[in-house]
């Protein structure tokens, strides 16, 4: 039987490097990718919190009077979502040069930090109390993120172990998760000087 495998179905559509050497064009948009996705996951998770303390739900417009106006900075969200989602197709298509990609650690990262969210905002709620609906929605999250994480545990040693006996050795990950931790630094940096709050 055989496996399922993104490699082999990208080789298979004629998408990625198809083993040639990659230009660096394609070097650049992989690794300009991985940046993006955590940016854009570091954006919405610093968006969400302000909206929680908020109660969860704002609005703007409309012949009703708002409890909780929208701030001037919500459009971060959707901005963020688009952002970090062409990225990871884009990812997609360039495939790794050195075998190595993080990018399956989105869609855990996406989830255990939103959910993180959910789970600390349902025990400390907007004027006191508990909040069940957001402990359920962090339960959730939090399964959503952690199940994926902990099947591709086995795994991704198995790829790490490989990359010791190669010649790049652990650099391509190195590489790489010095551009997740810049994305979500340069995240932190452009959210306050938007929307002028911490998280």
């Amino acid at each position: 039987m055989t496996r399922f495998s993104f490699q082999e179905m990208r080789a298979n559509a004629g998408i990625g490097f198809a083993g040639r050497e990659p230009s660096a064009r394609r070097r650049f948009l992989f690794h300009f990718t991985l940046f993006g996705v955590a940016a854009s996951i570091a954006l919405l998770y610093q968006a969400m919190r302000p909206i929680m303390r908020l109660g969860g739900m704002v609005a703007s417009g409309g012949p009703y009077a708002i409890a909780h106006p929208a701030p001037d900075w919500v459009w971060i969200m959707p901005v963020a979502i688009l952002f970090g989602m062409a990225c990871f197709f884009v990812n997609m298509g360039c495939a790794a040069p050195d075998g190595v990609n993080l990018m399956p650690l989105a869609w855990p990262g996406l989830f255990l930090s939103l959910g993180w969210n959910f789970l600390e905002f349902a025990f400390a709620a907007p004027g006191g109390g508990f909040a069940w609906g957001w402990l359920v929605c962090g339960v959730l999250f939090v399964l959503m993120g952690g199940v994926p994480l902990l099947l591709a545990f086995k795994v991704a040693r198995a790829k790490v172990r490989a990359q010791l006996r190669s010649e790049t050795g652990l650099k391509p990950y190195a590489v790489q998760w010095a551009l997740v931790a810049a994305g979500i630094i340069a995240a932190i940096y452009v959210f306050r000087g938007i929307a002028g709050v911490g998280s």
